[in-house]
Parts: structure tokens; C-alpha cells; sequence
């Protein structure tokens, strides 16, 4: 499978009519199902939610979600069901319960996604091995959140625009995003960077690790070669030598 951005388009609290009051981009790995989901508040720089965890779909309609991480809430895990449909329009219409943030209650409600799979497919997600900050890249976005060392959340969504990242929202100055270079990390490693170790998640093209495994391989291969041909050469001048 391949990597997913989603793009909310609107949100409807039952019985109240839909909007979409907020700039919500949720990056999926389509190998993990790994899922980084962002939400920041239209008029302002407010962080509406940020959550971080692994999705799952139990059957055909039915989608599971477990969040490692959770701006609204510091438990150690958190479930969340969507029950999804297709509509004409190719958009998903996601139905479920969970809490309205401007009443504290549960209550039913509808979101309509849009989905959109980038042609290069490049993926990148990592979080420390702490697993406080999680970081990541689909496409032409970035996506990153966390909880400091004071219990204060924090997130980013930035996108990339004429060959530059443009941040669209942070939670604070001093962003930090993914380097340029990463095609030293390999999926499932453990890197140094920004002050912190981290684990790579999902990494997807694997073009430069194969590459790098085929470099290894073929030196690997020539100098058994030559060694083959060292000790063949030997043997005959022993035997010409007798």
C-alpha cells in the first residue's frame, strides 16, 4: 500500500450543520499504518488537536485508532472507532462518537475526508525512542508533535511549496523540521538527531538502502573473486614448482 495524506473538508457535530472551523492534515504510512494527525484553528495559530499512534482497520467499513500520543489527553493510551463510507465523489464520510471540545460531551458526529496519495510515495516517519516527539513526511507535507519535558504540547504542519518548506502552523518559534539528507537512515534503525535518539518507523522509497546493501554486496563478491583466483594461481605454482 501506499502512503496517504488526508485532508478533512468539513466536520458535523449531530444535530448541528456542518464546517470545517480547522486546517486538518493527518499522514498515514502505508506500510506501518503508522498515522501522524495535526489540527490547528483557521483564525488562529491555536492548536485544535495533535495526535500520533497506529490505525488499524478491522474490517472493510470499520477503522481503529490508537493513540500513542494525545494533545487532549495524557493517558497512556487512547481508542478511538471511525466507520467509514465512499461517496460519489471519491471523498470518505467518517461517522463516530467522541467528544466535543466546546461542550466536554461525547457526541455523534460526521467528518468528510479527502484523500490523496503522492506519486513519488516518499515517506518518512520517526519518533524518539522516549516516545514524547514523533515526526513525519509524506509527499509534500511534514507533520510533527510532542510533549516537552514541561508536559507542554507542541506540533507543526509545514508544506512544501515551489521546492521549499513553508511552515503553515507551529505551536512555538524556532521550528524544527526533518533534515534534507537521510539517506544514511535505514527503516527500523535507531538515529542520532536534534539533541535525541530516534527510531525510523516506516522509510519509503527503500531505493538508496537496497543500494547500499547491492554496493556492500558486490565489493563482497570481488574480493572473494579475487581471492579464488589468488589461491588458484598458488596452486599452480606449487604444482609446477614439485
Amino acid at each position: 500500500m501506499t502512503s496517504t495524506i488526508s485532508i478533512r473538508e468539513s466536520i458535523r457535530w449531530i444535530p448541528e450543520e456542518g464546517g470545517e472551523p480547522t486546517d486538518t492534515v493527518v499522514l498515514i504510512g502505508g506500510i506501518s499504518s503508522i498515522f501522524l494527525d495535526v489540527r490547528f484553528l483557521k483564525e488562529s495559530n491555536v492548536l485544535d488537536w495533535g495526535i500520533a499512534g497506529y490505525r488499524s482497520n478491522g474490517n472493510k467499513n470499520v477503522t481503529k485508532f490508537t493513540h500513542s500520543i494525545d494533545s487532549r489527553d495524557s493517558s497512556e493510551e487512547v481508542v478511538d472507532y471511525g466507520y467509514n463510507t465512499e461517496l460519489p465523489d471519491g471523498t470518505i464520510l467518517e461517522k463516530g462518537e467522541m467528544v466535543n471540545p466546546a461542550t466536554g460531551k461525547m457526541t455523534a458526529y460526521e467528518e468528510v475526508w479527502r484523500d490523496e496519495h503522492p506519486t513519488d510515495n516518499k515517506t518518512l516517519l520517526l519518533r524518539n525512542l522516549a516516545q514524547t516527539s514523533w515526526y513525519g513526511h509524506v509527499g509534500g507535507w511534514q507533520l510533527a508533535l510532542g510533549r516537552d519535558s514541561r508536559g507542554v504540547f507542541w506540533a507543526i504542519q509545514a508544506r512544501m511549496v515551489d521546492r521549499k518548506w513553508e511552515v503553515i502552523h507551529a505551536t512555538r518559534s524556532g521550528v524544527t523540521l526533518l533534515p534534507e539528507d537521510t539517506s544514511k537512515w535505514v527503516e527500523g534503525s535507531e538515529v542520532e538527531w536534534n539533541g535525541d535518539q530516534w527510531l525510523v518507523l516506516e522509510k519509503e522509497p527503500v531505493k538508496e538502502q537496497v543500494v547500499h546493501k547491492m554496493i556492500r554486496h558486490t565489493i563482497f563478491k570481488c574480493h572473494y573473486a579475487v581471492q579464488i583466483k589468488d589461491l588458484y594461481v598458488l596452486s599452480v605454482r606449487i604444482v609446477s614448482g614439485s
